[in-house]
Parts: C-alpha cells; structure tokens; sequence
C-alpha cells in the first residue's frame, strides 16, 4: 500500500538518473527499488529496455518469476543465459524490454554481438546488478571489464542507463 523511505528515495534517484547502491537487509523490500522504476518506464515508454544481471541462473530465475508477478509487460521479460534454446535467442533479441542474465553471459553471448541487439542497447535505461557483495576478487576484476565494456558499448548506441546496485549484505 504504501512505499518504505528507502523504497522511495530509491525511486526518486531513478526518477533523477542517478546512480546508486541499495544495501538493505533480506526482505526489506530491496528489489522493489529497481523494479518499480524500471516497470514505470516501460510502461511510460514501451520501448524501454532493462538489464538485469545476477550472479547465479537459481536467483536468476527467481527474480525473474517474481518481476513477472507485476503482469507488466510479462511476455516482453526474458532470462537470457547458456540454457536458452536458439529459437528463443532470435525472439529475445528483437521483443525484450528487460533481460536477466548473468556477467558471463553478457561477456560472451551479447556484448560480442551487440549490433544484433542494437534496439535493446538503443532504448537501454537501467542496469541492474544485484547481489553485488559476490564480486570479489579475481571475479571483481572480471566484472570490473564487462562493465566498463557495457559502457563503452551504450555510448556508442547514445545510451546513458542509470546503473542500480543492490545488496542485502
């Protein structure tokens, strides 16, 4: 019924374009911080497009389910990763608004071929990469890269997404 004060400035930052970090402990209502901006602008412009990445496909697909829960665009919201069938691939590419996916998968399934997904890097508004405390090390370094590749590939499609955080550690 009503948003907590984090759930808020949250949306207010992602109103703004801001950039942040959420760290708020388990079931604080964190997820909801990316969500509802992300499905405001989709519904505010359908052509909108989100990426989400998670650090394993089981909280892949768990979120995934649970931004389905929304009924907001729900057949335009996709987990995109080494088990999606080629078919599947094809479709992804031309009709998703938002993409769960992880970092090696990004590195090696769609920046590689960013001009077959051109429309998505196009209208890209917000990346989102939850669970971000798993990146360390050698891992960090490695995100580190895929990162700064996303964004030097967003320039050059004129994207400027707002880059959400998210940790309940």
């Amino acid at each position: 019924e009503k948003l907590y004060s984090h759930q808020k400035t949250a949306l207010d930052y992602a109103r703004e374009k801001k950039h942040f970090v959420i760290t708020t402990p388990t079931s604080s209502g964190k997820t909801l911080c990316f969500n509802l901006p992300v499905l405001n602008n989709i519904i505010n412009n359908p052509k909108s497009t989100a990426l989400y990445m998670y650090p394993t496909k089981a909280l892949t697909q768990d979120q995934l389910n649970k931004i389905k829960e929304f009924e907001v665009c729900e057949n335009r919201i996709f987990s995109y990763d080494g088990d999606t069938e080629k078919d599947t691939r094809q479709y992804i590419k031309k009709n998703a608004n938002v993409i769960f996916t992880n970092p090696d998968m990004l590195h090696v399934g769609i920046l590689p071929y960013h001009t077959s997904w051109a429309d998505f890097f196009l209208n890209l508004d917000y990346v989102i990469i939850d669970e971000f405390h798993t990146y360390k090390g050698i891992f960090a370094s490695h995100m580190s890269s895929i990162i700064k590749r996303l964004r030097r590939i967003c320039k050059h499609y004129n994207a400027n997404p707002t880059f959400i955080l998210s940790s309940a550690t």
